[in-house]
């Protein structure tokens, strides 16, 4: 956040800044009070033990979804990114959780999960920061930040330790960084933008350089204006290079082998692209409903030039090129994961027009905009409530039955309206929900042979199925006394309170027009 005293910031920009810190802070104690507390993905329980390593003094982790580097130890594929930005949280997990040694694994999962609620916390208070540089008024500014964070899957990766929402932040700091290049710490936030997406998932660059040289106003997009953007690319590259050599003894290797080249892309466009738009089970149009409202917010910013003619082009290439790499993509819809997990890093961009859109409404433009929140409320009420993982073993969809290159490969979850998620969580949701007012919640026994990726028994985790996914219900299973539950999440409720109710005094502060 930028200081009043910068004589380049609009007039205003001070009151903008302090309404978007407000912002990050309820957004992150809301997130922090749906929280799941744990980590049980594939991607997510190694990307944490490269963490927990990376403090060891090493990057080898425990065999898993993994494969045989460099002295015949195990690496994780994923990139490094992420496992290096969570190291203070992972370092203050490990410590607490030496007060509850039998408990140590579960302990240090619960602290870690909550990093991507403070990444999407920030990404809230920056995309408001955003959306109010490029004349959206304050009250629609906030409308479109609310939408973006808590009716689209956003909040879902919110409770994960996926690599989604710092691919997000990354990619809206380098479109946004790069409207304003007469203004040094926006050119700075635009090249850390472009470093730390890039960074964090490697074809994430392509996008990263696309936002940044695509947001540059025609006339300052000689290599000069681009300097910043490039060497952002060029320590992100030199990181992987670096980090790839340590793993596999060659800095090209990516341990995503035919997967990182041109064979991967067997989907056939327009299946990858009904699948990643309009599917029942992967289509981002019912996965976050107010997107219909991009399409005209992006003709306003288009009429409106300027830094919104130069932002909706950027959003635009950005989109189109995103939706040819992953449309075309063999794993197309991301899977396990909730809704169409390839183009979460992407919602910030595009909730830039429906901010447009709400600004500029008409009455019943915005009575339509919310049902579309709503909508896409309900939808993230289920995502929030139960696990995708639960939902996919319900379904039968996990273990997998057929191999992820299989065009079959879970083509009633991905095409037939009738094994839709989104309903697939609502009736676990209502059953499990209808269990716990009858007083039948999963009780967590704790014995049996435990599971080293999921922390718990296959016994517990069965039982778990029922659960509902939110970390003070997950205590109560372990049999953690109710009252300090409780009292626990009365106080971060009444913080979200008290958050909620500085971030209403900071936007009435603040000039309502752009």
């Amino acid at each position: 956040m930028t200081s009043a005293a910068d004589p380049t910031e609009p007039k205003g920009a001070h009151a903008t800044a302090r309404t978007a810190r407000w912002i990050a802070i309820a957004a992150f104690l809301i997130y922090a009070s749906s929280g799941g507390g744990r980590i049980v993905g594939s991607d997510e329980v190694t990307m944490l033990q490269l963490s927990r390593a990376m403090l060891r003094g090493h990057i080898d982790v425990p065999a898993g979804a993994t494969m045989v580097g460099r002295g015949g130890k195990q690496y994780t594929k994923n990139a490094a990114g992420q496992a290096v930005l969570a190291l203070p949280l992972v370092a203050g997990a490990e410590a607490a959780a030496a007060a509850v040694p039998e408990r140590r694994e579960l302990a240090v999962r619960f602290v870690v999960s909550f990093f991507n609620a403070i990444v999407t916390g920030l990404l809230l208070g920056w995309f408001y920061r955003a959306a109010r540089s490029l004349a959206v008024g304050a009250g629609a500014a906030l409308a479109a930040t609310v939408l973006l964070g808590f009716t689209t899957p956003l909040w879902v990766y919110a409770k994960s330790f996926m690599a989604e929402p710092l691919q997000g932040l990354g990619l809206l700091l380098a479109l946004t960084g790069n409207l304003h290049t007469d203004r040094g710490p926006q050119r700075l936030a635009g090249a850390i933008g472009v470093l730390l997406a890039t960074l964090v998932k490697p074809s994430m660059a392509p996008l990263a350089i696309l936002c940044a040289v695509c947001a540059l106003p025609l006339s300052q997009r000689p290599w000069r204006a681009m300097v910043p953007a490039l060497l952002g690319f060029l320590l992100a590259v030199i990181g992987h290079l670096v980090y790839n050599a340590a793993r596999f003894g060659n800095p090209f290797e990516t341990g995503y082998g035919a997967q990182a080249t041109p064979a991967a892309y067997t989907t056939p466009l327009l299946v990858g692209l009904y699948g990643l738009l309009l599917s029942t089970g992967k289509g981002v149009l019912w996965f976050a409903p107010a997107l219909w409202l991009a399409p005209t917010g992006g003709r306003l910013m288009r009429a409106a030039g300027g830094t919104a003619l130069a932002a909706v082009g950027a959003i635009l290439a950005t989109s189109v090129f995103a939706l040819g790499l992953y449309g075309t993509f063999e794993h197309w819809a991301g899977d396990g994961s909730f809704g169409p997990r390839y183009l979460v890093p992407l919602l910030p961009l595009a909730f830039l027009p429906v901010g447009f859109a709400l600004d500029r409404a008409s009455r019943w433009g915005r009575r339509w905009a919310f049902v579309l929140g709503v909508l896409g409320l309900v939808v993230q009420l289920g995502g929030v409530s139960i696990h995708f993982g639960a939902q996919m073993r319900e379904a039968g969809d996990y273990p997998y039955r057929l191999p992820l290159g299989d065009p079959r490969f879970m083509s009633d979850s991905h095409f037939n309206p009738s094994y839709s998620p989104i309903t697939g969580h609502w009736r676990l949701l209502l059953r499990n929900l209808g269990e716990h007012l009858r007083g039948d919640w999963p009780r967590i026994s704790g014995a049996g042979d435990v599971d080293p990726r999921v922390g718990v028994s296959a016994e517990d985790q069965r039982r778990l199925l029922h659960a509902l996914d939110y970390w003070w219900l997950y205590a109560r299973y372990a049999g953690v006394p109710g009252a300090p539950l409780v009292a626990a999440l009365i106080l971060v409720l009444g913080a979200t309170g008290m958050a909620t109710a500085r971030l209403d005094a900071a936007r009435r502060a603040e000039p309502q027009a752009p």
